[in-house]
Protein backbone atom coordinates (compact mmCIF):
# COMPACT_ATOMS: atom_id res chain seq x y z
CA UNK A 1 0.00 0.00 0.00
CA UNK A 2 1.38 3.40 -0.97
CA UNK A 3 1.87 5.92 1.82
CA UNK A 4 0.56 9.44 1.39
CA UNK A 5 2.63 12.32 2.69
CA UNK A 6 1.10 15.13 4.73
CA UNK A 7 3.27 18.22 5.07
CA UNK A 8 2.44 20.16 8.23
CA UNK A 9 3.93 23.36 9.66
CA UNK A 10 3.78 23.14 13.45
CA UNK A 11 5.96 24.43 16.27
CA UNK A 12 7.77 21.74 18.31
CA UNK A 13 5.42 21.71 21.30
CA UNK A 14 6.10 18.88 23.74
CA UNK A 15 2.72 17.26 23.18
CA UNK A 16 3.39 16.97 19.44
CA UNK A 17 6.96 15.71 19.59
CA UNK A 18 5.67 12.13 19.17
CA UNK A 19 4.28 13.25 15.82
CA UNK A 20 7.53 14.99 14.87
CA UNK A 21 9.66 11.89 15.56
CA UNK A 22 7.22 9.59 13.78
CA UNK A 23 5.80 7.80 16.83
CA UNK A 24 2.19 8.91 16.22
CA UNK A 25 1.37 6.72 13.24
CA UNK A 26 -1.75 6.70 11.08
CA UNK A 27 -2.01 3.78 8.61
CA UNK A 28 -1.53 4.89 5.03
CA UNK A 29 -0.14 8.32 5.91
CA UNK A 30 3.16 9.86 6.96
CA UNK A 31 3.06 13.30 8.53
CA UNK A 32 6.13 15.37 7.73
CA UNK A 33 6.33 18.15 10.34
CA UNK A 34 8.26 21.31 9.56
CA UNK A 35 8.74 22.76 13.04
CA UNK A 36 11.05 25.55 11.86
CA UNK A 37 8.57 27.27 9.58
CA UNK A 38 7.30 30.60 10.98
CA UNK A 39 3.69 30.99 12.03
CA UNK A 40 1.86 31.97 8.86
CA UNK A 41 -1.18 31.29 6.69
CA UNK A 42 1.04 30.91 3.61
CA UNK A 43 0.40 27.45 2.17
CA UNK A 44 2.93 27.70 -0.64
CA UNK A 45 5.86 25.33 -0.52
CA UNK A 46 3.76 22.20 -0.59
CA UNK A 47 2.14 22.54 2.83
CA UNK A 48 -1.11 20.66 3.29
CA UNK A 49 -1.76 22.13 6.74
CA UNK A 50 -0.38 24.81 9.03
CA UNK A 51 -0.57 26.03 12.58
CA UNK A 52 -2.31 29.40 12.37
CA UNK A 53 -3.50 32.25 14.57
CA UNK A 54 -6.92 31.37 15.99
CA UNK A 55 -7.90 35.01 16.40
CA UNK A 56 -7.21 35.76 12.74
CA UNK A 57 -9.08 32.63 11.68
CA UNK A 58 -12.18 33.71 13.61
CA UNK A 59 -11.81 37.28 12.33
CA UNK A 60 -11.91 35.91 8.78
CA UNK A 61 -15.04 33.91 9.54
CA UNK A 62 -16.71 36.98 11.02
CA UNK A 63 -16.06 38.74 7.70
CA UNK A 64 -17.42 35.85 5.64
CA UNK A 65 -14.04 34.48 4.52
CA UNK A 66 -14.09 30.68 4.64
CA UNK A 67 -10.94 30.07 2.57
CA UNK A 68 -9.41 28.03 5.38
CA UNK A 69 -10.99 25.06 7.13
CA UNK A 70 -9.99 24.84 10.76
CA UNK A 71 -9.41 21.59 12.59
CA UNK A 72 -10.60 21.74 16.22
CA UNK A 73 -7.06 21.01 17.36
CA UNK A 74 -6.12 23.72 19.87
CA UNK A 75 -2.37 23.22 19.65
CA UNK A 76 -1.49 26.21 21.84
CA UNK A 77 -3.50 27.34 24.88
CA UNK A 78 -2.87 29.36 27.98
CA UNK A 79 -3.72 32.39 30.10
CA UNK A 80 -2.42 35.90 29.57
CA UNK A 81 -2.33 37.47 33.01
CA UNK A 82 1.29 36.31 33.21
CA UNK A 83 2.20 38.21 30.05
CA UNK A 84 1.75 41.70 31.48
CA UNK A 85 5.11 43.09 32.56
CA UNK A 86 6.18 46.26 34.33
CA UNK A 87 9.40 47.87 35.49
CA UNK A 88 10.58 46.43 38.78
CA UNK A 89 10.04 49.79 40.50
CA UNK A 90 6.37 49.92 39.45
CA UNK A 91 3.77 49.85 42.27
CA UNK A 92 1.18 48.14 40.02
CA UNK A 93 0.31 44.56 40.99
CA UNK A 94 -3.24 44.05 39.65
CA UNK A 95 -4.85 44.39 36.22
CA UNK A 96 -7.61 46.65 37.53
CA UNK A 97 -4.94 49.27 38.24
CA UNK A 98 -4.44 49.69 34.48
CA UNK A 99 -7.55 51.82 33.93
CA UNK A 100 -6.50 54.72 31.66
CA UNK A 101 -2.93 53.40 31.72
CA UNK A 102 -0.34 53.55 28.95
CA UNK A 103 0.06 49.96 27.74
CA UNK A 104 2.41 48.77 25.03
CA UNK A 105 2.24 45.72 22.78
CA UNK A 106 4.13 44.53 19.73
CA UNK A 107 1.03 43.10 18.04
CA UNK A 108 -2.62 44.11 18.04
CA UNK A 109 -4.21 41.17 16.21
CA UNK A 110 -2.37 38.23 17.80
CA UNK A 111 -4.68 35.82 19.62
CA UNK A 112 -2.70 36.14 22.83
CA UNK A 113 -2.99 39.92 22.75
CA UNK A 114 -6.74 39.63 22.19
CA UNK A 115 -7.05 37.36 25.26
CA UNK A 116 -4.80 39.74 27.21
CA UNK A 117 -7.27 42.53 26.52
CA UNK A 118 -10.09 40.15 27.47
CA UNK A 119 -8.39 39.68 30.85
CA UNK A 120 -8.29 43.47 31.24
CA UNK A 121 -11.98 43.76 30.44
CA UNK A 122 -12.84 40.98 32.86
CA UNK A 123 -10.90 42.87 35.54
CA UNK A 124 -13.18 45.87 34.98
CA UNK A 125 -10.89 47.99 32.80
CA UNK A 126 -12.60 50.01 30.05
CA UNK A 127 -10.42 49.38 26.99
CA UNK A 128 -11.48 52.66 25.39
CA UNK A 129 -9.77 54.51 28.23
CA UNK A 130 -6.44 52.74 27.78
CA UNK A 131 -3.69 54.56 25.89
CA UNK A 132 -2.28 51.87 23.58
CA UNK A 133 1.23 52.02 22.20
CA UNK A 134 2.33 49.71 19.35
CA UNK A 135 5.99 49.10 18.60
CA UNK A 136 9.09 46.94 18.82
CA UNK A 137 9.50 45.14 22.14
CA UNK A 138 13.25 45.82 22.18
CA UNK A 139 16.17 45.99 19.76
CA UNK A 140 15.76 42.35 18.68
CA UNK A 141 12.03 41.53 19.03
CA UNK A 142 10.30 43.65 16.43
CA UNK A 143 6.66 44.59 16.01
CA UNK A 144 4.74 41.81 14.28
CA UNK A 145 4.40 42.41 10.53
CA UNK A 146 0.78 42.94 9.48
CA UNK A 147 -1.22 40.30 7.66
CA UNK A 148 -4.31 40.75 5.44
CA UNK A 149 -6.45 39.56 8.37
CA UNK A 150 -5.11 42.09 10.87
CA UNK A 151 -7.36 44.79 12.22
CA UNK A 152 -6.12 48.31 12.95
CA UNK A 153 -5.57 49.38 16.55
CA UNK A 154 -7.78 52.16 18.00
CA UNK A 155 -7.50 55.59 16.42
CA UNK A 156 -6.06 57.07 19.61
CA UNK A 157 -3.24 54.51 19.76
CA UNK A 158 0.35 55.55 19.20
CA UNK A 159 2.89 53.90 16.91
CA UNK A 160 6.51 54.04 18.03
CA UNK A 161 9.30 55.01 15.66
CA UNK A 162 11.65 52.26 14.49
CA UNK A 163 14.44 53.48 16.81
CA UNK A 164 12.11 53.34 19.86
CA UNK A 165 10.90 50.29 21.78
CA UNK A 166 8.46 49.29 24.49
CA UNK A 167 10.96 48.15 27.11
CA UNK A 168 12.69 51.52 26.86
CA UNK A 169 9.28 53.05 27.53
CA UNK A 170 9.05 51.07 30.77
CA UNK A 171 12.53 52.24 31.73
CA UNK A 172 11.73 55.89 31.09
CA UNK A 173 8.28 55.74 32.66
CA UNK A 174 6.46 56.67 29.46
CA UNK A 175 4.66 53.30 29.63
CA UNK A 176 2.94 51.76 32.63
CA UNK A 177 2.88 48.18 31.37
CA UNK A 178 3.58 46.00 28.35
CA UNK A 179 1.81 42.85 27.20
CA UNK A 180 3.75 40.55 24.90
CA UNK A 181 3.90 36.89 23.95
CA UNK A 182 7.53 36.33 24.92
CA UNK A 183 8.70 38.16 28.02
CA UNK A 184 12.31 39.39 28.37
CA UNK A 185 14.83 37.17 30.12
CA UNK A 186 15.12 39.56 33.07
CA UNK A 187 11.67 38.35 34.18
CA UNK A 188 13.39 35.13 35.27
CA UNK A 189 16.09 36.93 37.26
CA UNK A 190 15.53 37.65 40.98
CA UNK A 191 16.79 41.20 40.58
CA UNK A 192 15.84 41.64 36.93
CA UNK A 193 14.99 45.02 35.48
CA UNK A 194 11.41 43.95 34.74
CA UNK A 195 8.88 41.78 36.54
CA UNK A 196 5.47 40.30 35.89
CA UNK A 197 2.75 42.79 36.74
CA UNK A 198 0.88 40.20 38.85
CA UNK A 199 3.36 38.53 41.23
CA UNK A 200 1.07 35.53 41.89
CA UNK A 201 -0.14 35.20 38.32
CA UNK A 202 -1.11 31.57 38.78
CA UNK A 203 -3.68 32.43 41.43
CA UNK A 204 -5.02 35.26 39.28
CA UNK A 205 -5.41 32.89 36.33
CA UNK A 206 -7.05 30.21 38.47
CA UNK A 207 -9.55 32.80 39.72
CA UNK A 208 -10.16 34.01 36.15
CA UNK A 209 -10.88 30.45 35.02
CA UNK A 210 -13.22 29.88 37.95
CA UNK A 211 -15.13 33.09 37.18
CA UNK A 212 -15.30 32.77 33.39
CA UNK A 213 -14.91 29.06 32.63
CA UNK A 214 -12.60 30.03 29.75
CA UNK A 215 -9.31 28.28 29.01
CA UNK A 216 -8.12 30.37 26.05
CA UNK A 217 -6.92 28.80 22.81
CA UNK A 218 -4.28 30.67 20.80
CA UNK A 219 -3.48 28.56 17.74
CA UNK A 220 -5.23 25.88 15.70
CA UNK A 221 -4.35 23.77 12.67
CA UNK A 222 -6.00 24.59 9.34
CA UNK A 223 -6.10 23.44 5.72
CA UNK A 224 -7.32 25.08 2.54
CA UNK A 225 -10.98 24.51 1.76
CA UNK A 226 -10.03 23.01 -1.62
CA UNK A 227 -8.01 20.29 0.14
CA UNK A 228 -10.81 19.60 2.60
CA UNK A 229 -13.23 19.15 -0.29
CA UNK A 230 -11.00 17.01 -2.50
CA UNK A 231 -9.15 14.98 0.17
CA UNK A 232 -11.32 14.78 3.30
CA UNK A 233 -9.65 11.50 4.28
CA UNK A 234 -6.30 13.35 4.49
CA UNK A 235 -7.80 15.93 6.82
CA UNK A 236 -9.14 13.21 9.11
CA UNK A 237 -5.81 11.36 9.04
CA UNK A 238 -4.00 14.53 10.10
CA UNK A 239 -6.46 15.11 12.92
CA UNK A 240 -6.06 11.51 14.08
CA UNK A 241 -2.27 11.89 14.05
CA UNK A 242 -2.48 15.03 16.21
CA UNK A 243 -4.76 13.26 18.69
CA UNK A 244 -2.49 10.21 18.84
CA UNK A 245 0.53 12.41 19.45
CA UNK A 246 -1.19 14.15 22.35
CA UNK A 247 -2.25 10.81 23.83
CA UNK A 248 1.33 9.50 23.69
CA UNK A 249 2.61 12.68 25.34
CA UNK A 250 -0.08 12.49 28.03
CA UNK A 251 0.77 8.89 28.86
CA UNK A 252 4.46 9.80 29.14
CA UNK A 253 3.70 12.81 31.33
CA UNK A 254 1.65 10.73 33.77
CA UNK A 255 4.14 7.87 33.87
CA UNK A 256 7.43 9.76 34.05
CA UNK A 257 6.82 13.45 34.75
CA UNK A 258 10.42 14.27 33.96
CA UNK A 259 9.87 17.76 32.54
CA UNK A 260 10.02 19.37 36.00
CA UNK A 261 10.04 18.24 39.65
CA UNK A 262 6.27 18.79 39.86
CA UNK A 263 5.13 17.75 36.37
CA UNK A 264 3.02 14.88 37.73
CA UNK A 265 1.29 17.26 40.13
CA UNK A 266 0.57 19.52 37.15
CA UNK A 267 -0.96 16.56 35.34
CA UNK A 268 -3.26 15.96 38.30
CA UNK A 269 -4.18 19.65 38.28
CA UNK A 270 -5.25 19.34 34.66
CA UNK A 271 -7.48 16.38 35.49
CA UNK A 272 -9.07 18.04 38.52
CA UNK A 273 -9.45 21.64 37.37
CA UNK A 274 -9.83 21.25 33.60
CA UNK A 275 -11.76 17.99 33.12
CA UNK A 276 -13.62 19.17 30.01
CA UNK A 277 -10.56 20.98 28.65
CA UNK A 278 -8.03 18.22 29.21
CA UNK A 279 -7.74 17.08 25.59
CA UNK A 280 -7.26 20.08 23.29
CA UNK A 281 -9.50 18.69 20.58
CA UNK A 282 -13.06 18.78 19.34
CA UNK A 283 -16.14 20.95 19.77
CA UNK A 284 -18.33 18.62 21.84
CA UNK A 285 -16.84 19.56 25.21
CA UNK A 286 -19.03 22.14 27.00
CA UNK A 287 -15.87 24.01 28.00
CA UNK A 288 -14.59 24.17 24.44
CA UNK A 289 -17.95 25.36 23.17
CA UNK A 290 -18.05 28.02 25.86
CA UNK A 291 -14.55 29.18 24.95
CA UNK A 292 -15.49 29.45 21.27
CA UNK A 293 -18.61 31.46 22.06
CA UNK A 294 -16.66 33.71 24.43
CA UNK A 295 -14.04 34.37 21.78
CA UNK A 296 -16.63 35.46 19.23
CA UNK A 297 -18.25 37.79 21.76
CA UNK A 298 -14.87 39.16 22.82
CA UNK A 299 -13.95 40.12 19.26
CA UNK A 300 -17.18 42.08 19.00
CA UNK A 301 -16.75 43.76 22.39
CA UNK A 302 -13.20 44.77 21.46
CA UNK A 303 -14.54 46.25 18.20
CA UNK A 304 -12.37 43.95 16.09
CA UNK A 305 -15.41 43.00 13.98
CA UNK A 306 -18.69 44.64 13.05
CA UNK A 307 -20.60 41.39 13.55
CA UNK A 308 -19.54 38.46 15.71
CA UNK A 309 -18.68 35.17 14.06
CA UNK A 310 -20.99 32.21 14.63
CA UNK A 311 -19.17 29.84 17.01
CA UNK A 312 -21.17 26.91 15.61
CA UNK A 313 -19.78 27.61 12.13
CA UNK A 314 -16.08 27.84 13.04
CA UNK A 315 -15.47 24.10 12.63
CA UNK A 316 -18.65 23.13 10.79
CA UNK A 317 -16.83 21.89 7.69
CA UNK A 318 -14.50 19.66 9.72
CA UNK A 319 -17.40 18.29 11.76
CA UNK A 320 -19.23 17.59 8.52
CA UNK A 321 -16.25 15.63 7.23
CA UNK A 322 -15.89 13.73 10.48
CA UNK A 323 -19.59 12.84 10.56
CA UNK A 324 -19.49 11.57 6.99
Amino acid sequence: MSVKQIKLALRPYDQFNPLIIGAAEVPGYKVDVDFRSPLSDDFTGGFHAREISFNRYVLARAKGDDTLVGLPAFVLRGFRHRNYIVHRSSPITQLDELAEARIGTNSWSDTGTMWARAALREAGVDLSGVHWVIGNLDETVKVKPPTPLDVPPPENSKRLAEDENLLEGLRKGTLDAVTTAFVPNSIYEDDGEFRRLIPDFRQAEVAYHERTGVYPAFHIVAVHRSLAETSPELVLALYEALVKSWQLWWAKTKNYGDASPWAIEEAETLVKQFPDDLMPFGTKSPSHRHMLASMCVEQLEQKLVAKAADPEALFAKFNQIAAA
